[in-house]
């Protein structure tokens, strides 16, 4: 199969890479928790503007309760990506699926759950192989037995090859 048309800054590319700082802000009737970390993602384009990525953001956070342990989540997804234009300034939307991962664990459910996320961002070229990244997703999570929303932002760097 040929290799899709891309062009910025006029490179070819099929991959992305993309790795950033995290902010995740989780909400739920037990506890409120902002955490930051590591937000990564991959990135493969089956066409000029529509890639399938899988992604993955891990976060910490203070402890939420005095006896409780700091707060540790971990989201991850795969989904369509689709980009808008092939300029210095490239926009795009995502929609993953996947789970998420949370402690400290409560007698209200499980640690482990259902995550989905729908977004989107802008990256910047700041060469041909390199552009910064900003993002923001509104993510929706069913865990401890009930359901959640929650937002995350993200900043980093891409590289495109």
């Amino acid at each position: 199969m040929p290799a899709p048309n891309i062009r910025d800054e006029g490179r070819d590319y099929r991959w992305q890479i993309g790795l950033g700082v995290g902010l995740v802000r989780f909400r739920s009737s037990i506890y409120y928790a902002t955490a930051v970390g590591l937000n990564s993602s991959v990135s493969y384009f089956i066409t000029d503007s529509l890639a399938i990525e899988g992604a993955v953001t891990s976060a910490f956070a203070p402890a939420v309760f005095a006896s409780f342990e700091h707060v540790k989540y971990v989201g991850y997804g795969a989904g369509p990506k689709f980009t808008f234009g092939r300029d210095r300034l490239q926009p795009w939307v995502h929609a993953l699926v996947g789970g998420a991962h949370i402690l400290p664990q409560t007698a209200l459910g499980s640690q482990n759950g259902f995550e989905v996320l729908v977004g989107g961002g802008v990256d910047y070229a700041i060469h041909p192989s390199w552009a910064l990244r900003l993002e923001a997703d509104y993510v929706r999570t069913q865990l401890f037995g009930q359901s959640q929303n929650n937002g995350q932002a993200a900043f980093g760097i891409v590289y495109r090859f």
